[in-house]
């Protein structure tokens, strides 16, 4: 920690103890005088500075980096009766002394004070994304490689050391229902954490939503949106443009494009930037980021970042079903995963094969089945000896999933796909 942060904290501590004790400036300056002297005996006695003729004391307190308002907070130990602060100071310094430090130790405590760099594993932000998104191990590590790269510039700056600016303009791609909406959410929590960002303030538009109702009006819509909030998340921007060859691309779409570039230009450094959309691991046909940053250098130029997410196995799949159950307390039934891991083998190679979207689908249509299950039971009245029995019944069934109710489900789903794609199974 450089010493205009040391001065920063001080001050807040001096503050603090000032309007505590209600001493006037001088007394309270001659307060913090006689603390550090005392500091300095103390580091004395404890050997801090050598013994004999290997002792090497500082001329001055002013020159002792030992001096200062962390290490003290750190050091001061009202317990220790033994102390040079109690044997030393008067009574009203060392009441000035508890208020001053007591500031300090708080932000100690609650780890606001931290002189390491933030490592991106240990945010909360981190642990409920891996908490949350099954697989993509890539784009996890991409991140921490991301949130590594901040969080080693801020600490270049705290020592006045010159650094580049890192423009904070990321691309997710991926295809369909690879949770890149959900990751850029939770980055933009690491970053925050991390202190990386200067606000919380989140919008979350569509390239669609960009644009408004007249002529005109696009461009300020545009810029209100960067100006008004920190983190922006611009999900499917491709929608902006028209890709058939008969027709342009709207007025409208071009105003937002041509303000987009001077927003993401202009707030790079300042404001966190991610443009997400299908991309990376699929067909030509439906790799719209690639088409869209083609056509648009303007803002394809001013990624700075591209992280990738990658479609998911059969059994991520599984684990992805399984998590969503989880969430919706569900239980399943045992034997329930060679049912749906023959369903998942197959659609993983479907053209049309959505990824997380498919195990929510499915979700969906088991919940429809077990309902209607439920409905049919509770038609029968049950009869029950009291009603704890009735409503420990009625609990397990309302929350079980059984092989049956996923088999029905799997034919549902099918058949939807099959009207859907309008081919006859």
């Amino acid at each position: 920690m450089n010493r205009k942060q040391i001065a920063i904290y001080e001050k807040r501590g001096y503050d603090n103890a000032a309007f505590a004790t209600g001493y006037s400036k001088e007394k309270a300056d001659e307060c913090v005088k006689s603390i550090y002297e005392a500091y300095r005996k103390k580091l004395l006695e404890d050997g801090y500075y050598g013994y004999g003729e290997n002792r090497n004391v500082p001329s001055s307190i002013e020159d002792d980096e030992k001096i200062n308002y962390i290490d003290l907070i750190k050091d001061v130990d009202f317990s220790d009766k033994r102390s040079p602060f109690y044997k030393e100071l008067t009574k009203d310094e060392f009441n000035f002394m508890e208020k001053y430090v007591v500031y300090g130790k708080h932000l100690l405590q609650e780890g606001k004070i931290n002189e390491r760099c933030v490592y991106t594993k240990e945010t909360e932000a981190y642990k409920d994304l891996c908490k949350n998104i099954v697989g993509q191990e890539e784009m996890k590590e991409t991140l921490c490689k991301l949130g590594a790269v901040f969080s080693y510039s801020q600490k270049r700056r705290l020592y006045d050391l010159n650094t580049a600016e890192i423009h904070k303009v990321f691309a997710f791609i991926g295809p369909p229902g690879t949770a890149k909406t959900t990751a850029a959410r939770y980055f933009a929590r690491m970053m925050s954490e991390e202190g990386v960002l200067s606000g919380h303030r989140i919008a979350y538009v569509t390239g669609t939503q960009l644009k408004a109702k007249y002529v005109g009006q696009t461009a300020a819509r545009v810029h209100d949106i960067f100006m008004d909030n920190d983190i922006i998340i611009i999900d499917e921007a491709y929608s902006l443009v028209n890709y058939n060859e008969t027709s342009r691309t709207d007025s409208f779409s071009q105003e937002a494009l041509a303000q987009l570039c001077i927003e993401v230009e202009d707030h790079s450094h300042d404001k966190l930037i991610i443009f997400a959309g299908y991309g990376g691991d699929i067909d030509d046909k439906h790799n719209k980021m690639k088409k869209f940053l083609d056509e648009n250098p303007g803002i394809s130029s001013r990624i700075t970042f591209t992280v990738n997410f990658s479609s998911y196995d059969e059994k991520e799949m599984l684990d992805i079903f399984e998590l969503l159950a989880r969430n919706a307390n569900y239980r399943l039934e045992d034997g329930w995963r060679d049912i749906l891991n023959e369903f998942f083998l197959e659609r993983i190679h479907a053209p049309n094969f959505g990824n997380g979207r498919e195990a929510r689908r499915l979700l969906e249509h088991c919940m429809s089945i077990a309902a209607q299950r439920y409905i049919e039971w509770e038609r029968t009245l049950p009869t029950f000896a009291s009603e704890g029995e009735r409503e420990k019944e009625e609990v397990s069934r309302l929350t079980l999933l059984t092989c049956d109710d996923l088999r029905a489900a799997v034919r549902e789903f099918l058949y939807a796909e099959s009207v859907i794609r309008g081919r006859d199974n």
